[in-house]
């Protein structure tokens, strides 16, 4: 096995997909120590200075930070030779150059590499020209074919609806797809109705189903009896979508056909027919719900399997002001839990759009606090978190807990330093962390920098990049002295302090993947149990479990202590776990004896 081979597992241990982590580390496992080519100190080592990871999650970091970041060195790694850096570069490309002057991005449409001039029409959006837009549909280069269909969508306004009547005779299907949308949206009087009813029986589906929207946005010239054929049509998603577009019409026979999805016998059927009917969201949606007798929908509010409850929540916000006030607000004392707690849920979404005062007390919601299933409680702090009106503090602090990061933010905005330490807490928290980011974000410039700024280097991307835009949202003072370390990183490899610890963290994880007792991993992830970072010290416990019954004495009582470890609950759960794990690898590997 050739070094060279081992290198390529060792990438890919770092991807982003866990079945491509887990093939790497079978691999791996299955050549030894991984391999007699390269010893597992080798190995290490050989991680640790790999900065291709690091240099993606700079990238990550600066497509939050917009303004702040130049333009100049995201185009230089677009040249680069590793193609994980060069896309990382483009999608930062991207967003920061949406917010770069139309002229500077201008001069790069005619760069010899599709994927620049990709990005550049990415960054350029609805300031893109229309002429270089449509030359681009019929572009060879996949991606660049895909920017510009997506643009289209967003240019429809300056293209001719006859240009786009012409795009609808296109040999290709992804043109005429995007012809057909873009003919929904030129106004319910200039939609032209027989070149749509044509496409109703074009040859690709998709053009279809964008006929069928597109048809349903033309108001009382709605062709319904061309598209109530389309109700026996032999594929299921044409049924479906004519089926919702009638019914937005008020037509009974597709209103029928809906009530008997919405009856159905297994839980699964009745979520999927929310899951069609909730998409597209839009006005066919809206229109939908309100031809719906309420009763169906209050009565969804209470089913068993709670992803329908929830959905159906949804539904009936969507109603706004004619929402069932009072028919929601009873059933916050339903004895049934899900049902609380999706009528809880509708008011949250209610709550977001219009002034909950004006429909209900808020007392009925206080109440809710009370409740004994931890959910219903996290779905009162989020329908109190949108009220219009003051919520009493003293009243929510009896209840304030860390797995209630919905009321710790409501409590921290009113200045509260408990509510605020909860949240820190649960930026450390991996299942927790999404909503304490959020939460954070809501404080402006009371949100404390530094936990944000320590969270920078986590493994997951999406709470990278929502660190980095809630630093955007509280301390924009902050950004123009980070940026210029992260740059470096992105173009030469250089690690700076912000991005120093998730190279630990990278390694933690993809050599717990391998699962091997050897001594050298004993010994890094003993060592790594110390580790100032919590998210090291969490991957550490988890490759140090795997490795049961020969875990070094020291590495058990290091385990015991963090057990009761001081900053992060995911720490805590996951010694908790490893535990059980040694436990159980013990006493099978003694059964065997």
């Amino acid at each position: 096995m050739s070094r060279q081979h081992v290198e390529h597992l060792a990438q890919e241990l770092y991807s982003l997909r866990s079945e491509r982590r887990r093939k790497a580390a079978e691999a791996l496992r299955q050549l030894g120590e991984p391999g007699e080519q390269v010893s597992l100190a080798s190995f290490i080592r050989m991680m640790q200075l790999d900065t291709t990871p690091l240099r993606v999650a700079a990238a990550d970091i600066l497509r939050e930070w917009r303004e702040y970041v130049p333009l100049e060195p995201l185009f230089l790694a677009m040249q680069d030779p590793n193609k994980r850096a060069r896309s990382a570069a483009k999608w930062a490309l991207v967003e920061v150059g949406a917010y770069a002057p139309q002229e500077i991005l201008l001069s790069h449409l005619t760069n010899t590499d599709a994927e620049v001039r990709e990005a550049v029409l990415y960054a350029l959006g609805k300031r893109a020209p229309v002429a270089v837009v449509l030359k681009s549909l019929d572009a060879p280069e996949q991606g660049l074919c895909a920017a510009a269909t997506y643009l289209i969508g967003l240019l429809g306004e300056h293209v001719p609806v006859e240009t786009l009547i012409t795009m609808l005779q296109s040999r290709k299907a992804h043109i005429r797809v995007a012809a057909a949308r873009l003919l929904g949206n030129v106004g319910e009087q200039r939609i032209p109705l027989e070149p749509l009813i044509e496409a109703l029986h074009d040859p690709e589906k998709s053009v279809r189903l964008e006929a069928i929207w597109a048809l349903a946005n033309s108001g009382e010239r709605m062709p319904q009896t061309e598209l109530r054929v389309l109700l026996d049509d032999t594929d299921q998603s044409i049924q479906r979508e004519a089926t919702k577009v009638l019914a937005s019409a008020g037509d009974p026979e597709a209103l029928s056909i809906i009530v008997g999805w919405l009856h159905a016998d297994h839980e699964w059927a009745r979520e999927n027919a929310l899951v069609w009917l909730r998409t597209p969201l839009g006005a066919v949606s809206n229109a939908i719900v309100r031809r719906l007798p309420i009763e169906e929908l209050l009565h969804l509010l209470k089913d068993a399997w709670w992803p329908v409850g929830y959905m159906t929540a949804g539904m009936i916000a969507m109603l706004g002001v004619d929402a069932p006030w009072a028919e929601l607000l009873s059933l916050l004392s339903d004895p049934l839990p899900q049902a609380c707690n999706a009528a809880l849920h509708a008011l949250a979404l209610l709550g977001a759009e219009i002034p909950l005062s004006r429909y209900i007390p808020i007392e009925s919601v206080l109440i809710a606090l009370d409740a004994e299933e931890s959910e219903t409680r996290r779905q009162a702090a989020k329908v109190l978190s949108t009220f219009d009106i003051p919520v009493p503090v003293e009243r929510l602090l009896p209840h304030l807990e860390g797995e209630n990061g919905e009321l710790a933010g409501l409590i921290a905005r009113q200045g509260r330093q408990e509510g605020i330490d909860i949240l820190v807490a649960n930026l450390r928290t991996s299942f927790r962390v999404d909503h304490a980011l959020a939460a954070l974000g809501e404080l402006g410039e009371q949100a404390p920098s530094a936990p944000l700024l320590a969270e920078l280097h986590a493994s997951d991307i999406s709470v990278r990049q929502g660190v980095a835009a809630t630093l955007y949202e509280t301390h924009p003072e902050l950004l123009p002295q980070l940026v210029p370390e992260l740059v470096e990183t992105l173009g030469t490899g250089k690690v700076g302090p912000l991005l120093e610890p998730l190279r630990d963290i990278l390694v933690a994880q993809a050599l717990a993947a391998l699962r091997s007792p050897h001594p050298h991993l004993l010994s890094w992830f003993d060592q790594a149990l110390d580790s100032p970072s919590w998210e090291v010290r969490m991957w550490a416990i988890m490759g140090s479990s795997q490795m049961a019954p020969h875990i070094l004495e020291i590495t058990i009582e290091k385990l015991q202590r963090l057990l009761d470890d001081p900053e992060s609950a995911s720490v805590r759960e996951a010694a908790r776990r490893a535990f059980e794990t040694i436990a159980l690898r013990t006493a099978t590997d003694e059964h065997r004896e």
